[in-house]
């Protein structure tokens, strides 16, 4: 082999050989994915972990919520899933749904921020689905795009449900101020960047727009889709 040729040779190597140890080192010194959170009072799961597992959002979108329903009807096993796989799992809320004419989109999505100030979103959230599922979806109002459109919601019905997670005075006047619309708006348009539709999960690298085919009426279902992201 000819003097030139080898050179040639061992310089790409050796520019491979760095390239491949910037890779490792960017991979092995990935930050946590809380730094990279909208809203870590919306996340759960290990705050260290560089796994990062998002849904995007409407408290309005049923189909959403049918997501989280099954998440708190198994929330231990749902837990100890991100434990034992070092996950973060984060809610990007929206009121996306506001954009296609629900009129309550926009007051849900206001109120999950407020109660994400005060560290108490997941109650709030959780105390919310709960409530459209009591008082409405389960019904058979508001549960699809096919269904009767819920009407009527009562203007303290957001406030009532933080009232009874905890919140107080400090919700209503953040509320009643729309100190959070702004934060509302902006992660929305960010959301839109993203999401082709609600639920959106971003699992890893894998992507999802609106519920998978899978059997989420129970623990094993739920676990099924979370393990695409592994």
């Amino acid at each position: 082999m000819k003097k030139s040729s080898l050179f040639t040779t061992l310089a790409l190597v050796a520019v491979f050989g760095i390239v491949l140890v910037a890779i490792v080192s960017s991979i092995m010194n990935k930050p946590p994915a809380a730094e990279s959170a909208w809203v870590e009072a919306m996340t759960m799961g290990p705050k260290d972990s560089k796994k990062h597992y998002i849904m995007y959002t409407d408290i309005m979108c049923p189909y959403c919520d049918v997501f989280t329903r099954v998440v708190m009807n198994n929330e231990e096993n749902f837990e100890k899933f991100l434990d034992e796989n070092h996950i973060l799992f984060e809610i990007r809320m929206t009121n996306a749904l506001s954009y296609s004419g629900s009129a309550y989109s926009t007051a849900a999505a206001e109120s999950a921020y407020c109660a994400a100030y005060e560290n108490k979103f997941w109650e709030f959230y959780h105390g919310a689905i709960q409530a459209l599922w009591d008082d409405y979806h389960s019904k058979g109002i508001g549960d699809s795009k096919t269904s009767p459109k819920i009407e009527n919601l009562p203007e303290d019905y957001w406030s009532t449900i933080a009232h009874r997670v905890g919140l107080g005075d400090s919700f209503d006047t953040c509320l009643s101020t729309e100190a959070s619309k702004n934060d509302v708006e902006k992660f929305t348009v960010e959301a839109s960047r993203v999401a082709t539709g609600y639920p959106y999960f971003v699992f890893g690298r894998q992507t999802y727009s609106g519920l998978p085919s899978l059997d989420l009426n129970s623990w094993a279902g739920l676990e099924s889709f979370l393990k695409t992201g592994l």
